[in-house]
């Protein structure tokens, strides 16, 4: 028997064929149990609330500190302070000469090394 005859017997008896439209969309709760009518003992709740806003307070504080901090920080913006220093586009010339001063400290230390680990042997 195909649906569409199927479908015709079971409505020529008075059976559903579509049981989205017999469950409603909410929460199911077992026969016996009082359903919850608003919220549930609610001093606890404010209770929570004001200790939770009272812990929420300074970090947002701060938190609009920072905010402001960075919208004026938005409306000041320069290329010096979009590019950090030791970046190759901050200044071709400046990051060369930092990039040799680093080169040399690094060389200086390994003949430091060098030398303590001869003297260790």
């Amino acid at each position: 028997m195909d649906y569409f005859t199927a479908k015709k017997f079971l409505g020529m008896y008075g059976i559903p064929t579509d049981f989205s439209t017999l469950a409603p969309d909410s929460i199911r709760y077992p026969p016996g149990v009082s359903i919850p009518k608003g919220l549930v003992n609610t001093p606890k709740l404010k209770e929570k609330m004001s200790v939770d806003s009272a812990a929420l307070t300074p970090k947002l504080e701060n938190f609009a500190q920072l905010y402001q901090q960075m919208a004026a920080g938005l409306l000041n913006m320069s290329l010096d302070k979009l590019i950090p220093p030791g970046h190759p586009m901050y200044s071709k010339e400046n990051s060369i000469t930092l990039l040799k001063d680093e080169k040399q400290k690094i060389l200086k230390e390994n003949l430091e090394l060098k030398k303590k680990l001869e003297n260790k042997k």
